[in-house]
């Protein structure tokens, strides 16, 4: 009996879709078993709606674009697991009717939001069915996250992202990520923590002793350090798995068995 379960392993969900997809194995090679490629979706502001002629048929555009494409020859050779991920800005609540009409949306293994305004983050932590709420570390946060709304978000089992590719490139971007983390402290005790590279090259990844090091500058104790990239991504997973198929606190694997068996009559 052979169980084919997946081994998720260390995480890094969030790598840029414009990575070179052939470098990928080096993710692998700094200790990662699990990569999200990600597709990130700009607000875009409505232009007024023309006026069409009742013959001209009417055009559905979905918002979300689909997917990157994995050559197939990567899905067979590479040991890592690879899933989709999309990250949406968006300032109000009118994203939700968007989200429900758009077909794309349903193609990603992770939903990810980043809320412009006060008013969308207190959204995105009482409404939104989304896993993930994360903010451009080039720009400070423009509203205050309170215990609240941080504590109504963990008890959805909504995740928080730190990204620390962009740390690496400028100092600005440095000092919004160490804030925004210590301010994740303050609030919320560091609960619901993941980080991820949010690389574009394999330039800007680090090995997984690096950023479990890089947890304590963040505010994050001893285990910690290790759940942002492990045990929190696992249970981020799952979310993503459950909100597919229904509330579910376990999951079933097909196991391949060998029935190689002699009857004696």
């Amino acid at each position: 009996m052979q169980n084919v379960e997946r081994i998720w392993g260390f995480c890094d969900l969030f790598v840029d879709k414009s990575y070179d997809l052939n470098k990928v194995n080096l993710i692998e090679k700094l200790g990662f078993n699990t990569i999200a490629l990600n597709t990130h979706v700009e607000e875009v502001s409505e232009a007024p709606k023309k006026k069409k002629k009742k013959s001209e048929p009417t055009e559905t555009k979905d918002f979300v674009p689909l997917p990157v494409e994995i050559p197939e020859e990567m899905k067979k050779n590479s040991k890592l697991n690879i899933l989709q991920r999309v990250t949406i800005e968006f300032s109000d609540s009118s994203i939700a009717p968007k989200l429900n009409k758009s077909e794309n949306i349903r193609r990603y293994d992770i939903i990810a939001v980043v809320p412009k305004t006060l008013q969308a983050f207190q959204y995105a932590c009482g409404s939104l069915d989304i896993d993930v709420i994360t903010f451009d570390p080039q720009i400070r946060i423009p509203f205050k996250v309170t215990r609240k709304l941080y504590r109504q978000a963990v008890e959805r089992g909504i995740f928080f992202e730190l990204m620390y590719s962009a740390a690496i490139r400028d100092s600005m971007s440095r000092k919004n990520i160490i804030s925004t983390a210590h301010n994740y402290h303050a609030v919320g005790k560091s609960k619901n923590i993941i980080v991820t590279s949010g690389a574009e090259s394999c330039s800007q990844c680090r090995g997984i002793h690096d950023v479990i090091n890089l947890g304590f500058i963040l505010g994050l104790n001893g285990n910690q350090c290790l759940e942002v990239i492990r045990d929190n991504a696992h249970r981020l997973i799952l979310k993503t798995q459950g909100r597919k198929c229904g509330k579910h606190y376990m999951e079933v694997c097909n196991l391949e068995v060998n029935e190689n068996k002699t009857h004696e009559e």
